[in-house]
């Protein structure tokens, strides 16, 4: 399928609609970095960088490809290298869920490793399919199954249902790259994938509210 080209202010751009989902995704990601400072602990900690990480890569994506006649695929770098570090975070977070997870040094170690493996790979090869294994990985493995785990080892992480249902909504987002499903130009692959990936940051985001009224005494929200 054709990419959408248009100029404009004598640019010649592309794929506007990857820009707005990325810009979507930013600011929601902002935004629940400011709601979930009220909440004061180490799970919550790490989750909110993950926001904060993974809503700076969003800008940069809608960047990189709305501009990617002139910056090429160094234009998306930016927006991978901070992809792979929110991740590296969202994992950070579900390992320090305090009284419930209890993990060893090594598993942060593995976190780390397979971030920087991945994401060197996907700028040596310019190929996005590291990069997103790296997500798949990190959602499947930590927010999924992981969480899945310590729903079954106590009844206090009950909120972590959120994090299944995100990785849930997410899932279908490897077939639609695999099979390359386009509904329409306007509707591409990539924009299906971000409409998914809406929704699962926001279950992520329903989910550490739950966490943070029930374990964490809140601060005064500014």
């Amino acid at each position: 399928m054709e990419l959408i080209e248009f100029d404009f202010l004598g640019l010649h751009l592309q794929e506007p609609m990857a820009l707005l989902f990325n810009w979507i995704i930013a600011s929601f990601c902002f935004y629940a970095f400011n709601r979930l400072g009220k909440f004061k602990n180490e799970a919550n900690f790490y989750w909110r960088l993950f926001y904060l990480t993974f809503g700076i890569s969003t800008v940069f994506g809608g960047l990189g490809h709305l501009f990617f006649q002139y910056a090429g695929f160094p234009g998306k770098y930016p927006c991978w290298i901070m992809g792979c570090i929110a991740n590296a975070f969202a994992a950070m977070g579900m390992l320090h869920l305090t009284g419930v997870s209890r993990p060893k040094k090594i598993a942060f170690q593995v976190i780390w490793i397979k971030c920087v493996v991945l994401c060197c790979a996907s700028i040596l090869t310019n190929k996005f399919i590291f990069v997103a294994l790296d997500a798949i990985v990190t959602y499947i493995g930590y927010t999924g199954v992981y969480a899945y785990i310590l729903m079954k080892r106590s009844e206090k992480v009950a909120f972590l249902k959120n994090m299944i249902i995100a990785v849930l909504i997410l899932t279908p987002s490897a077939f639609i790259f695999g099979f390359k499903i386009n509904i329409h130009q306007w509707l591409n692959k990539d924009d299906l994938s971000h409409i998914l990936m809406i929704v699962t940051i926001y279950y992520f985001y329903r989910g550490l509210k739950e966490w943070g009224k029930q374990n964490a005494p809140q601060v005064e929200h500014v």
